[in-house]
C-alpha cells in the first residue's frame, strides 16, 4: 500500500483535503484503536452489579473483572475502614451507571475461573465512541474504563496478564489527572455526590440500590423520599440495629 500524504488523498486527477472531508480525526482514531486479543462472546445481559469489580451476568453468574481491583463496598476482613467503604460504594455506583440494563460481550483469558468459581473476564460494551474495534464494531472495555475513571487499580494475577501494561499506564494517567478516588471526587464537599435524603452522612443516590449491609452508617437521619428504603419503620432513623 502506498504512503498516504499527511494532508490529502489522491482521487483521480484531483486531490481532496482530508480536513475538508472531516476524515483526519477519524483516521487518527482508527490508528489508535485497540483490538481484543481474544474472542468476544455475547451479548450477555447484566443482571446486577455486585460491587466495583464484580457483576452478575445472565447464564454465567458472578463474573470478576480481570486485571483490576476496586475498593471494598462492604465491611469484611479486607476492609480498611469507612473511607474505603465510601469509595467502594462510589465505584459500585459508577459501574452500575455504566452497565445497568445493558448487554456486554465477554472475553476470557488463560484462567477462566477463580477459586470462588467466579468467571474471570474482560467485559465490553458496544459503543460508537469506543476505542476497541472487533468485527467492524467499536466497543468500550469495562475493565479499562474503571481504571481510566480512577475507580480501580491494576491488579495483576498470572496467568491472566493480557492487558496488564495497558491498565498500569491508564492508572498512572488517572492519578496524574486526579480523577475518581485519586482526586476531589474521593473527598466530596458536604452534599456533593451524596443523596439529600441522608443529610448527616454521605450515601450516593441509586443506582445501585443499597441495603444497610452495604454501608458503614447506623442510626442516621432519613428524610423523604428515602430512595434506598433505609428507614423501614418510618421513624426518620435509618439502619437501626444494623438492619
Amino acid at each position: 500500500m502506498g504512503k498516504i500524504n499527511s494532508s490529502s488523498l489522491s482521487l483521480g486527477k484531483g486531490k481532496v483535503s482530508l480536513r475538508a472531508l472531516g476524515l483526519l480525526p477519524w483516521l487518527f482514531a482508527l490508528a489508535l484503536a485497540l483490538t481484543p486479543e481474544g474472542r468476544l462472546q455475547g451479548p450477555v445481559a447484566v443482571l446486577r452489579v455486585v460491587d466495583g469489580d464484580t457483576v452478575e451476568l445472565q447464564g454465567l453468574g458472578p463474573v470478576r473483572l480481570i486485571g483490576v481491583d476496586a475498593p471494598e463496598s462492604t465491611y469484611n476482613r479486607r476492609t480498611s475502614g469507612p473511607e474505603e467503604v465510601r469509595l467502594g460504594l462510589e465505584t459500585k455506583a459508577f459501574l452500575a451507571r455504566l452497565l445497568q440494563g445493558k448487554k456486554v460481550w465477554v472475553e476470557l483469558d488463560v484462567q477462566e475461573r477463580d477459586r470462588y468459581r467466579r468467571v474471570l473476564a474482560y467485559l465490553y460494551l458496544e459503543d460508537p465512541r469506543g476505542d476497541w474495534i472487533y468485527g467492524g464494531r467499536r466497543f468500550l472495555q469495562v475493565n479499562l474504563e474503571l481504571v481510566r475513571a480512577g475507580w480501580a487499580e491494576p491488579y495483576t494475577v498470572p496467568p491472566n496478564v493480557r492487558y496488564a501494561a495497558l491498565y498500569l499506564e491508564a492508572s498512572r494517567e488517572a492519578r496524574r489527572k486526579g480523577v475518581g478516588m485519586w482526586g476531589g471526587a474521593s473527598r466530596p464537599a458536604p452534599g456533593r455526590g451524596c443523596d439529600p435524603a441522608y443529610p448527616d452522612v454521605c450515601i450516593p443516590s441509586p443506582p445501585p440500590d443499597l441495603d444497610c449491609g452495604d454501608i458503614p452508617h447506623r442510626g442516621f437521619r432519613v428524610l423523604p423520599p428515602d430512595p434506598h428504603r433505609f428507614d423501614r419503620d418510618g421513624d426518620g432513623v435509618g439502619c437501626e440495629g444494623g438492619r
